[in-house]
């Protein structure tokens, strides 16, 4: 009877997880000799964005004898000009691996420059974007966006060193959190879910929704930090196919050049209010987790006491622009337990845009 109740507790399901090697914990950056032996890179290019040069020659100087060339370059979309002067520093120095220190802008020029070059990388992540775990990459926005999906894309190696995070201002870290938490929450009722990926993403969502305030309050808190960071590997784990959030959030910020971090935070709670009917397990888990009541209402809650805005208004949209990004996001697929209509997507839009409490 035992072994009948427990086979009976789990259904089929499919799980697949991508070759990633992780290190993680404070200091574990002192790890990069050994991990750029173990991926045989010898002569290695330093990719990372001009405001982190200084810290990023830093963390070098131990295998800087390795170090063939410094590529400073970033940008918000990954823009192409930023990627072809990549390229073209690559076959320049002759590098047979890279590192690439920073947040999601450099990553996912890392991830795109991987897949196009199949060269072995080590990521230094920084934020909480969880960039490095998705084997998605595109360059560039809206109409001129080019993207693909490839495990060449993905890092040989991430290390997460909460100690290179305490710096991170605490407006930028819980936007930042408040994107990892959309890849938790969408992978709780994605249609491609399983109990493996919702066990880590219940557990990215409570950390999150604890160990947030504290970094906004406390910037300086390496335990909070680490919490945070080990919680955004969580929710970065694995990626729902996308979601009414990722369409919203990804969509309205290419079209309408709105804060990548921040429309993930304003889009979350209320993708997650007109999933709520179709999803009540992984309704149940987010607010668990949150200790709420009600899910959509608890994520709310959290981006105002994170201080996020929490409308699209708030970020730059127009009225005015709404009916365009209702148009733009209905010519994504998105994949969901509840079907989603051109007139859903003008309601929880134009939710979204005033930034009220969501109503579903």
């Amino acid at each position: 009877m035992i072994s009948k109740s427990i086979s009976n507790s789990v259904s089929n399901f499919t799980y697949h997880s991508d070759p990633v090697r992780i290190v993680f914990g404070a200091g574990s950056v002192a790890a990069l000799r050994e991990e750029a032996n173990r991926h045989k890179i010898s002569r290695l290019m330093m990719l990372c964005s001009p405001s982190r040069a200084d810290l990023a020659r830093q963390l070098i100087a131990p295998i800087t004898e390795r170090c063939v060339g410094f590529c400073e370059t970033a940008g918000q979309d990954m823009p192409r000009e930023a990627f072809e002067r990549i390229l073209s520093e690559i076959k320049r120095l002759n590098p047979d691996g890279f590192i690439v220190f920073g947040g999601g802008s450099p990553i996912g020029l890392a991830k795109a420059t991987a897949a196009a070059t199949g060269l072995p990388y080590i990521a230094i992540v920084t934020t909480y974007s969880g960039s490095e775990m998705a084997a998605r990459w595109y360059i560039g926005a809206a109409g001129n966006r080019v993207n693909g999906e490839s495990a060449a894309a993905l890092p040989a190696t991430a290390i997460y060193d909460p100690e290179l995070t305490l710096d991170l201002p605490p407006a930028i870290s819980a936007a930042s959190g408040m994107n990892a938490m959309a890849h938790a929450v969408e992978s709780l009722y994605g249609i491609d879910t399983n109990p493996v990926v919702q066990s880590m993403a219940e557990e990215a969502v409570r950390r999150l929704g604890a160990s947030l305030l504290c970094v906004v309050r406390n910037p300086r808190d390496l335990a909070a930090r680490s919490d945070v960071l080990y919680a955004a590997w969580l929710a970065g784990n694995f990626r729902a196919k996308v979601g009414l959030e990722h369409a919203i959030a990804q969509r309205v910020r290419q079209w309408f050049k709105t804060d990548h971090a921040r429309s993930h935070a304003v889009a979350t709670p209320y993708a997650v209010g007109f999933n709520a009917s179709a999803a009540p397990e992984a309704m149940a888990r987010i607010a668990r987790a949150l200790g709420v009541k009600d899910a959509a209402r608890g994520l709310y809650d959290l981006n105002v006491r994170l201080g996020l805005p929490t409308g699209l208004k708030d970020l730059g949209l127009k009225e005015s622009d709404i009916a365009k990004a209702v148009d733009v996001v209905a010519a994504v697929k998105i994949t969901h337990p509840r079907p989603v209509t051109k007139s859903d997507l003008l309601d929880v839009i134009s939710q979204a845009f005033a930034g009220a409490p969501p109503r579903f």
